[in-house]
């Protein structure tokens, strides 16, 4: 399995992977320098880096489906449990980088521009971890059911959703009044559900992958 992993990190080691990597990351800081407030925070790390922090399987899969490599791993000596897991792996360690420079962003709001509170700043900072990890189970479904291409326009419907559901919040609700209320009952309660929904995710994922390839 460990194969895999490296495998799979050797495409993000790629030059062109890399220079994605870091535009997607760097691009998103003047947009949320524009709103040096609440939501110009909120709009880095519960939208725009969790969602792309969670497209890498996309990557693989297309880099895969092009060479047939899909078709040839499975005659690897790795069980398909491995298979699937090392995706998970390296579809985190992907969405991890994202969430480091998310929380150097945090911090940033929170002692530079100081637009919101220590506390404020890290609770939106987890409820981008648990959208991330939302979207990385249903990526992970849906690329797999659909392979590289098809998958994309489930990923498509996400964002499109994730984007109106952050201008309806922007324009319609005082956030603040919302995160402030029970929030660690609340993320207690997201935490455990995100956790249960990323189990079943596997799951899912490995019986498509079975039979797929049996």
């Amino acid at each position: 399995m460990k194969a895999l992993i490296y495998k799979d990190l050797f495409v993000l080691k790629q030059k062109s992977q890399l220079a994605s990597l870091f535009l997607n990351l760097v691009m998103m800081v003047p947009i949320g320098f524009f709103f040096q407030n609440l939501y110009g925070l909120a709009l880095i790390v519960i939208l725009s880096y969790p969602i792309g922090g969670s497209a890498f399987i996309q990557v693989v899969m297309e880099k895969e489906e092009r060479t047939n490599f899909d078709k040839t791993i499975i005659s690897l000596p790795v069980t398909k449990s491995e298979i699937i897991l090392a995706r998970y792996i390296t579809s985190f360690i992907f969405f991890g980088i994202h969430m480091l420079f998310g929380l150097l962003y945090t911090f940033i709001h929170i002692y530079v521009i100081q637009s919101v509170s220590l506390e404020l700043g890290l609770l939106l900072w987890g409820i981008g971890i648990l959208i991330g990890t939302i979207m990385i189970s249903i990526n992970s479904v849906g690329y797999i059911l659909l392979g590289s291409r098809k998958g994309t326009f489930v990923y498509i419907i996400i964002l499109v959703l994730s984007i109106i559901g952050y201008a309806v919040t922007f324009l319609g609700f005082d956030i603040k009044q919302i995160l402030t209320l029970s929030s660690s009952v609340l993320m207690m309660i997201a935490c455990i559900v995100t956790i249960l929904g990323l189990i079943l995710s596997y799951f899912a994922s490995l019986k498509i992958f079975t039979r797929k390839y049996s």
